[in-house]
């Protein structure tokens, strides 16, 4: 995006949050989707004076900024730090260069390590490394170091998910060429036990399927996803949730300017979902947490009883193994957690 598009941006960004200014209050504010951090410091202090200038962040109890470790210096972390920023989001995904250059990252394992000490430095103490795993060709103990790695720093937060193949990447492109093989459903399987335990054991909580944190350290924002709750998002390609309607903006960045100046509509997408699929998508969504979620508690979210609904689902999932189900609350069980996609596709 060139410099003054980017200001058209911000100027757009800035319009929109004047809009909806009293209208909410809000306890977590979570700057991502991309990587912000990409902005030169004049931009980004003025992405941050807006946020400010339009959302009480005296009022928030998290306020995160995701960060690839190539597009941070001492001067943007400062601004951070100025800007109210309580919380940083790093991309790391690996701490081995081979698979840093495969991604096509921008930064080095020795860079990721030197920005997280120069965040500490400046006075952050809620940090979040996400780290990926099941490369092609990745061996287990490569894995085993790149999570020592991440213990040895101490974040509080580690995000690690399994390497996903998304159409139209070049990952996909040299896959389907025979350039490299996806590793086996067993080998990621291995990774992802190992993760478990070897965090469990070194003082991270499991709280969502691909989320540990040490004790009060779980990701706020994220949770009131994971939990059904009301959430408004800003900018292209942003999705908020109101009133129990979903809807997006305007995806394209020119076109979404556009709409802001000529005060033309801005959501390109929207759904308001029928009772039964919302107390769906509520279960789901749950479950997705360790901690699952209480019969009263589906029962005041979604005002449908829950045995009524998905009896046999349930019944059929705890024979299975895969679901903890008692008189008060339903749970993936460890096994079930490991194949919680076809769980959940079970309440669809």
């Amino acid at each position: 995006m060139k410099s003054q598009q980017v200001d058209e941006y911000l100027n757009a960004i800035e319009n929109e949050l004047q809009a909806i200014n009293g209208k909410y209050s809000f306890t977590t504010v979570y700057v991502g989707g991309g990587t912000p951090t990409v902005l030169n410091e004049t931009q980004l202090n003025r992405l941050l004076n807006i946020i400010s200038k339009h959302v009480d962040v005296s009022n928030l109890r998290e306020y995160t900024m995701e960060a690839n470790p190539g597009t941070l210096n001492d001067g943007k972390i400062f601004a951070l730090k100025d800007g109210h920023v309580n919380r940083v989001s790093i991309g790391v995904q690996s701490f081995n260069d081979k698979y840093l250059n495969l991604l096509g990252r921008i930064h080095s394992a020795k860079e990721a390590k030197e920005i997280y000490y120069s965040l500490r430095e400046k006075g952050f103490d809620n940090i979040n490394i996400d780290l990926i795993y099941g490369y092609p060709s990745q061996h287990l103990n490569e894995w085993k170091t790149d999570l020592r790695e991440c213990f040895r720093l101490g974040p509080e937060h580690i995000s690690a998910y399994c390497l996903t193949y998304e159409r139209g990447t070049p990952l996909v492109e040299m896959k389907d060429s025979g350039m490299l093989k996806k590793l086996s459903e067993e080998e990621e399987l291995k990774m992802y036990e190992y993760t478990n335990s070897f965090l469990g054991n070194n003082g991270y909580i499991r709280y969502e399927i691909s989320n540990f944190a040490k004790p009060g350290r779980e990701c706020r924002h994220n949770t009131v996803y994971w939990e059904n709750r009301e959430y408004i998002g800003i900018g292209t390609g942003s999705f908020s949730y109101v009133n129990g309607e979903r809807y997006c903006n305007i995806k394209n960045v020119k076109e979404y300017i556009y709409a802001v100046k000529s005060k033309k509509r801005l959501i390109c997408f929207s759904e308001k979902l029928p009772q039964e699929k919302r107390a769906s998508e509520i279960l789901i969504m749950a479950l997705r947490m360790t901690s699952g979620i209480s019969r009263k508690e589906f029962f005041n979210r979604s005002g449908l009883d829950l045995t009524k609904l998905f009896g046999r689902q349930l019944n059929n999932l705890a024979q299975s193994g895969l679901i903890n189900l008692d008189d008060q609350r339903i749970k993936l069980t460890r096994k079930g957690l490991t194949v919680a996609d076809s769980v959940m596709m079970e309440f669809v």
